[in-house]
Parts: structure tokens; C-alpha cells; sequence
């Protein structure tokens, strides 16, 4: 021991019940239940019976992690068949120097030269082995000083939901209001519980005895005896006290039985020590993990009552943080328990959980009761970011990547081959989206940088270079992606995942509005011909319940875990106007409302709106009555055959009046009166003469005959072939990470990318990019046409402008009106990028192939 004993921190958790001594120490029995049992079960007892008390620094978890090696190297240098010393363990040290002292009688100066010890040190270790034993003796162990309850929090999310990310725990920590919880803690707990990136249970195993190892050592630490276990006055005489001193019973008998060279002379000495042998390989075996550490004894203590599942008491607390109104009697009633309402209320009590009055988003979207009415009405955001901060990034001192301009000088005198030059080119059109400004004005605190560019850029260049994964972005040798961002080098997938952890719902819904404001700006959306529409991306998590991911119906109908974006088209200019992650629970009943109210109308002004497009999945009344009164348009949508159409369409097919529509259908309408506004609502059949299928449409156009009814619902096919275009050219169904945010974080990365496109297409005009039903393009045309698998070189031009050569020539003229834009947008300001220190893009062409 190299300093004085310091008492350690025990944190009081409650009460708790440490399982018998065999449970998680014994070597062989141990490795024996691990198969048989799950790892479910340690970890509940590990929960149920203690365990809580100490964060392992990573200096403390290298220590013990290295002491199995150590007492093997020991084992096979030494001759005898139960090893006792090995190095680098300060214990042996002291307990020899207090030996010397006590036994040997030799003087406290001799022995603390011998040790290379100070005699300070050397008393201390005197007063502590005569109060309080050998135990005193052992090192201390550094930890970390972490919230008893947020340390709690992380063992509860892990027993639970074992495949969990960290984020979720932190999401809860901050909705109970614990302090101090950050990523980094939250890790540090995990680990010091063996919950790290391999999920074995036999580290869970180990780190759970130890943790009842070091509570015990604690437990003997807390407080002084009656008496002192050795007499000061009396050392030779009082120096083995095997009736009080257990450990140093244990020590002394490994150090006698470490003196046999044969295993049959082990019996004796067992004898002699009292040791029955069935306890003594119980010990080796602890020993064998923990080392001296193992022979400690374990504080046993004993819990009356019935205990609730951690799985249920984890359901308790994010039921309450989203419904502050479920008291202890509605939460037994709502989760159907057959329990004491104790039960619950000690779960109330643990967590503080009354205090909460407000609900609480831990999951993104929040189930709400559809309003009666829509009487507060929210004005549209005036203007967006970049327009309010234009001189943001010169005044609030934000440098470009140190390494980027060091690459600006490599271009000045050197030439570097790059096949993806898109999204250099895209790079001053996605900076007039104000990306910067609006991340430095409504982005988490945190991810702040002093540095321009940041991680939302770099998967927006990631996306229009057409890499459907950052697995495939990172692997990838070409270095487009990471110039166009303002880096060098491409970021590993450690720091996309790391650097989205503290995005939140409301950072993004800030950010994607401020994307649609610019846009609204820019001219990219106009918002008077508007569809909406929702799209289900079923999961490939291997665990999306744990991921707080739930269910949703596929095309076929089947209810199965999925992403579920909704989505607000512009149909006129054939953009994306919104995106948002919805819960897959969420129906368009309890979501329609909120999705419209902070995504379109604080965008778009409702007497901006003509018309509003919708499929079936919203059809309902009052999801009707409130589209018609808030937006103050007209509504036409396709319906769902629920009971209330299915009587509007029997009662339509009843009057008998059809008429052709095209070659393949049959229509019939009638007007019905809606019972809320009073007004008259269009309501058309539509039969196919083959199949007799049917499908029902309506529409607030009383005026429009059913055939110009259903000409007209085309215009919101756009919405429908535009979902495909983002999941197959903006990779929409392979989201960062599993988490909700991460994903909706991913959704704003495909929007920046679909207006950045979309502006950089209206602003080039290209005759073969547009065709005469005035469909435009997709971005893989134009990845094949410039963008993506281009022969080009990148250098500096004279005005210090990132200058694009391309090399196969321009046969079809796109290149030479490409560098013509460049160069008027330079003389106009806007063909800079801020993150590359306001430099801009030219482009040259070149055909090295021209005889």
C-alpha cells in the first residue's frame, strides 16, 4: 500500500440482498451455471441483491482485469500446486512489512527502508491492521464520483432492455432531472458492470462479484470496531487473531499451502487450519479471478418483500414521464398488475416520479386525445436563420478545419485526382440553404464547435455522392466527400454515431423548419399545391423494442417494428417540404394534428395553400374537418373503407348512376353533408369493370364533376414517385444508427440533400434533365451525367477557388453551362462556401483523349 487508507464511497441505494457465496465466485461451478443459466438471470440478481457502489476508473478495471494473468504467470513459475504471491500487488508488500513489525519484531525504520516505504506510510498501515484487520491492508481503488441515481438508472435500462444504446439512458436521465449524466459516465457504469460492446455474460459474471467484493470491503471499512482486532501493545502475541481477522486466516493458509510442492500434503494442512476442502476450492477459485481481493468475506444482508421486475419498473417510469396524470391506483389499472399499490408507490418514491407535471417526450411523438378544435392558430416563421444572421459566421468566430487549409495550400502547386465532384459542386448551393447558421443558432450546445463544418454536412455530401451507408462512405478511397465537407480526411463511423447522440427531437424541429423557411425563401417550394403522405420502413434492428421503436403496418397489412416518416410534398415544384420521424403507434388521427401544426402551417401560411392532397391512411372525419377549417383550402383524398365510407359507398352504389371513366372504370358520386361544418363533401366511387375492385375518393370540390375530381388527384402522385426517389437514390430506409433521433437526424440529412439538388437543378436548367409532362429527373441522372464517376482533377485556380477539371470532354454541352452558372454566381456572391473558408468552384473541361 503506497498512501494511507482513505475510507471509500458507498452510495445507499435501498435495500438489498446479496446472494449466497457460491452464486458468482466459485471457478468451476461458476463457469458451469453460466451455461445454464441465461445471463438474464445474474444480471437480475446482480440488481436485486446489490452491487451498486463503486464506478471503476478505467485505471482501476485494468487492475483487476490484469490479476488472472498475473496469478497464472505465479502459478506456473511456482512450484507448488496452489499459488499464493504474484507481482505487481501492493497487498503482499504491506501485509510482509506488518509481519516483519508484528511478528518478527524487527524496528518500524528497518522495515521501511527495506520496503522503500516512508515510516508515515509504514505507521498507518500499523494503526489500520490493528483496528480494523488485514482487510485494511488491501489498495484503494480509485472510481469515479457519479449520481448513485443515475448509476442505478444505467443497471435498470441494462437488466431490461440488455441491447440498448447509451443515448436511451440519457434521454431518461435528463426527463428525471439527474445531474451531471453524460455519455461518458454512462459508458464508465457500463463497463464497470461488464456491459461492454461484446455483451458477455461471463464479464457480467465477473464484474458483478466484484462489485460485491469491493461492497464488502467497504461494509468492513465504514466504521470502527467495539474493539480493535489487534492489540498495539501486545504485537507478537495478538498478531494472528484468526477468530476476528478471517482474512488473515485465509492468507496464512495460502501462504502455507503455496510451500507444498505435492497435492496430497494439502489435506493436513487444511485440517489444520480448520478448513473444510470444499470451502477451501470455493476460495482458490475466487481467488484464481480476483486474486487476494477473493478472499475476502462477503457481506451478506437479508430483504423481506416482493420485489418488481426491472423490466416493469423501467415500464413504470417512462409511463409516468409521459403521463404525469397515472397515479399509483391508474398505473395498476392501465398496465393491469395484480400488486400491491406499495409496490408501485416505491417506485414513485425511488424516482421522485409526483413531481413531474408535465409529460415528458422521451420517445419522440406523444400520444395525444384529437382536439375538439383547432382554436390557437401559430403564424409561420418569417425568416429563416440565414437570412436574419447573414454575417453569423464572421462574427461569431468560427474557423475552417485546420487540416482543410493546409490541403488548400497542397493545391496551389499540386494537382489531386477525385472521381465524385458533385458534391463539390453541390457545396455552394447546400451553404445558400444557411446549414451553418441554422446549426449554430437551434443545434445542441454541445456539438457547437468553433469549427464550421460539422457531421451533418459531411452525411449530406455522403448521400448526394450516392453512399447508401457511412460503412461504404468510410471505406471508400476517394476523398470528395470529406473536401466537399471541409475536412481531409474521411470521420469513422465512431464519430457519426457519437456526434448525433445529442441531437434531440427539438434541435431537429427547429432545424428542418428553418431547411424549409430557406427553401420557401429561395423559391424551391411554393406550398399551394401540398400532399401529404406517410411511408413505413420496417426495421432491421435484431432488437427494436429495446430501441423504443413500435409497430406499424406494412403494404401487406402485417404489423411489424418500423420507421415511420411523414412527409409534406410540394406538388407544384416537386419538392420535399417536410419530414418528420413519427411513432409507428401514431396513427393519422393522433398525429395529423401536431405533424401539421409545427411542420407545414409554421411554414407555410394557410391562405398561401390552395389545395391539400391525402391519402388513405387519413382518412377520417374530423382529420377532414380539421385540414378543411385550418387550412382554409380544399381537401381531395383517397378513402379508406372504414364503416362510415363503406355506408357513403353503398349508399352511392345504391343510386345506380355510373358512368366511364377511361377504358378500364366505371364512377359514381354523390354529395353528403358534413355533420360538424355543415358543408358539402364530393364523394366518388371508383370500380374497376374487370376486378369489380373498388376504391373511394372525396373531395370539398362540390363544383368539380367526379371525372375532373379524379384527373386532378394525380397531382399528388408526385409525392408517391418522389418516397421512391429518396429511398432509392437518398437512401431513405438506412437511417445513422437505430435510435429514434439518430433517424429523424437522418431524415434532415436527406431533406438538406433533396432541396440542395433540387435548387442546384432550377438554377441549371438542363433541357435532358426535364421532360415534356415536365417531370424532372432524378438525382442517379445526374450522379451518371457530372456527379459520380467523373475522371477529374482538383486544384487552385488564380482567384483561390477549388477548380474541377474534368477530363473526358462534354458531349452533351452540360459541363460548359455548369461552369457558365459558376461563373455568374461568383459575380453575384453567391458561389462560396463558408466552410471552406468562402472559396467557391469552377469548373474547366478537358478532353485528354482529342487527337
Amino acid at each position: 500500500m503506497s498512501r494511507p487508507v482513505e475510507s471509500f464511497t458507498c452510495y445507499p441505494l435501498g435495500n438489498r440482498i446479496i446472494p449466497s457465496k457460491k452464486c458468482l465466485h466459485c471457478g468451476e461451478f461458476l463457469r458451469t451455471i453460466s451455461y445454464i443459466l441465461s445471463r438474464r438471470f445474474w444480471t437480475t440478481i446482480a440488481y436485486y441483491f446489490g452491487y451498486i457502489d463503486m464506478v471503476l476508473t478505467d485505471t482501476a478495471r485494468q487492475y483487476f482485469l490484469s490479476i488472472q494473468f498475473r496469478i497464472r504467470q505465479a502459478a506456473v513459475r511456482s512450484p507448488a500446486s496452489v499459488p499464493f504471491t504474484y507481482e505487481d500487488e501492493p497487498f503482499f508488500s504491506a501485509y510482509q512489512a506488518i509481519t516483519d513489525v508484528w511478528k518478527n519484531r524487527k524496528p518500524q525504520r528497518v522495515v521501511a527502508e527495506s520496503f522503500n516505504i516512508s515510516r508515515n506510510t509504514l505507521k498507518d498501515w500499523d494503526h489500520s491492521f490493528a483496528l480494523y484487520g488485514t482487510v485494511a491492508l488491501l489498495p484503494e481503488i480509485s472510481h469515479e464520483q457519479v449520481d448513485p441515481a443515475l448509476e442505478r438508472l444505467v443497471i435498470l435500462v441494462k437488466l431490461s432492455r440488455p441491447h440498448e444504446r447509451a443515448n436511451h439512458a440519457l434521454r431518461l436521465a435528463k426527463a428525471l432531472g439527474i445531474e451531471d449524466a453524460s455519455l461518458e459516465h454512462i459508458r464508465q457504469i457500463q463497463r464497470s458492470y461488464g456491459y461492454g460492446q461484446r455483451m458477455d455474460e461471463a464479464d457480467i459474471c465477473f464484474w458483478s462479484g466484484l462489485q460485491h467484493i469491493l461492497e464488502s470491503v467497504i461494509k468492513q471499512k465504514e466504521k470502527p470496531p467495539a474493539r480493535p482486532v489487534h492489540n498495539l501493545h501486545d504485537r507478537p502475541g495478538t498478531f494472528f487473531n484468526y477468530q476476528r481477522d478471517h482474512l488473515q486466516h485465509r492468507v496464512e493458509l495460502f501462504k502455507a499451502l503455496s510451500k507444498l510442492e505435492k497435492k496430497r500434503q494439502i489435506r493436513p494442512v487444511l485440517q489444520e487450519f480448520g478448513m473444510a476442502p470444499n470451502r477451501f476450492y470455493v476460495l482458490k477459485n475466487r481467488y484464481m479471478l480476483y486474486g487476494v481481493w477473493g478472499l475476502a468475506d462477503l457481506v451478506q444482508k437479508g430483504q423481506t418483500g416482493e420485489k418488481i421486475s426491472p423490466q416493469l419498473e423501467l415500464q413504470i417510469i417512462e409511463e409516468r414521464l409521459m403521463d404525469p396524470s397515472l397515479s399509483t391506483a391508474k398505473m395498476i389499472k392501465k398496465l393491469n398488475l395484480k400488486c400491491s399499490r406499495a409496490n408501485v408507490q416505491k417506485i414513485y418514491a425511488r424516482w421522485k416520479l409526483s413531481r413531474f407535471k408535465k409529460p415528458v417526450a422521451i420517445r419522440g411523438v406523444i400520444s395525444s386525445p384529437v382536439p375538439a378544435q383547432v382554436t390557437e392558430k401559430q403564424s409561420p416563421v418569417e425568416a429563416s436563420a440565414k437570412s436574419r444572421f447573414p454575417d453569423l459566421v464572421d462574427t461569431s468566430g468560427l474557423k475552417v478545419n485546420r487540416s482543410f487549409l493546409q490541403f488548400i495550400k497542397h493545391l496551389a502547386y499540386r494537382k489531386v485526382v477525385i472521381s465524385n465532384p458533385g458534391t463539390l459542386i453541390v457545396a455552394p448551393f447546400l451553404d445558400q440553404l444557411g446549414v451553418i447558421e441554422a446549426w449554430h443558432t437551434y443545434g445542441p450546445n454541445s456539438l457547437r464547435t468553433s469549427e464550421i463544418t460539422n457531421n451533418i454536412i459531411v452525411n449530406v455530401m455522403r448521400i448526394i455522392a450516392g453512399f447508401p451507408s457511412i460503412h461504404d462512405f468510410t471505406l471508400n478511397a476517394d476523398r470528395s466527400v470529406a473536401v466537399a465537407s471541409g475536412l481531409v480526411l474521411n470521420p469513422g463511423k465512431t464519430r457519426f454515431y457519437d456526434a448525433f447522440d445529442e441531437i434531440r427531437f427539438s434541435h431537429l424541429q427547429f432545424l428542418r423548419n428553418d431547411a424549409s423557411c430557406r427553401a420557401r425563401e429561395l423559391g424551391i417550394i411554393e406550398g399551394k399545391e401540398i400532399a401529404i403522405d406517410y411511408h413505413c420502413d420496417p426495421s432491421d434492428s435484431r432488437f427494436p423494442e429495446d430501441k423504443a421503436l413500435s409497430k406499424a403496418p406494412d403494404k401487406n397489412g402485417d404489423m411489424t417494428y418500423a420507421h415511420r416518416p411523414q412527409i409534406l410534398w410540394d406538388s407544384m415544384t416537386n419538392t420535399i417540404i417536410n419530414i418528420a420521424y413519427c411513432e409507428g403507434k401514431s396513427r393519422a388521427p393522433s398525429a395529423l394534428y401536431r405533424f401539421c401544426e409545427r411542420n407545414l402551417f409554421m411554414i407555410i401560411d394557410p391562405d398561401v395553400i390552395k389545395e391539400i392532397y391525402a391519402d388513405s391512411e387519413y382518412t377520417g372525419e374530423k382529420q377532414l374537418i380539421y385540414l378543411t377549417v385550418r387550412s382554409e383550402s380544399d381537401i381531395t383524398m383517397c378513402l379508406k373503407q372504414n364503416p362510415k365510407i363503406k355506408r357513403w359507398k353503398e349508399a352511392t352504389i345504391q343510386q345506380g348512376v355510373w358512368q366511364d371513366y377511361r377504358e378500364q372504370y366505371r364512377i359514381a358520386s354523390k354529395d353528403f353533408i358534413l355533420p360538424e361544418t355543415k358543408k358539402p363533401f364530393r364523394f366518388v366511387v371508383k370500380q374497376n369493370k374487370e376486378t369489380s375492385e373498388i376504391r373511394c375518393f372525396g373531395s370539398t370540390h362540390t363544383d368539380y364533376s367526379p371525372t375532373k375530381i379524379l384527373d386532378a388527384y394525380h397531382i399528388r402522385w408526385p409525392v408517391e414517385t418522389g418516397i421512391k426517389d429518396l429511398i432509392e437514390n437518398y437512401f431513405l430506409n438506412k437511417p445513422t444508427g437505430t435510435s429514434p433521433e439518430k433517424v429523424e437526424a437522418h431524415y434532415y440529412c436527406i431533406m438538406l440533400a433533396r432541396l440542395a439538388v433540387d435548387y442546384f437543378r432550377s438554377q441549371l436548367c438542363i433541357p435532358q434533365w426535364q421532360s415534356p409532362e415536365d417531370w424532372k429527373c432524378v438525382l442517379s441522372t445526374i450522379r451518371t451525367s457530372i456527379f459520380s464517376n467523373q475522371n477529374c482533377e482538383l486544384s487552385l485556380d488564380d482567384s483561390g477557388d477549388l477548380l474541377i477539371t474534368y477530363l473526358d470532354g462534354d458531349r452533351q454541352g452540360i459541363k460548359k453551362r455548369l461552369a457558365e452558372l459558376l461563373t455568374s454566381r461568383k459575380e453575384t456572391g453567391l458561389n462560396r462556401v463558408s466552410w471552406w473558408g468562402n472559396r467557391g468552384v469552377q469548373i474547366q473541361v478537358k478532353d485528354q483523349y482529342a487527337i
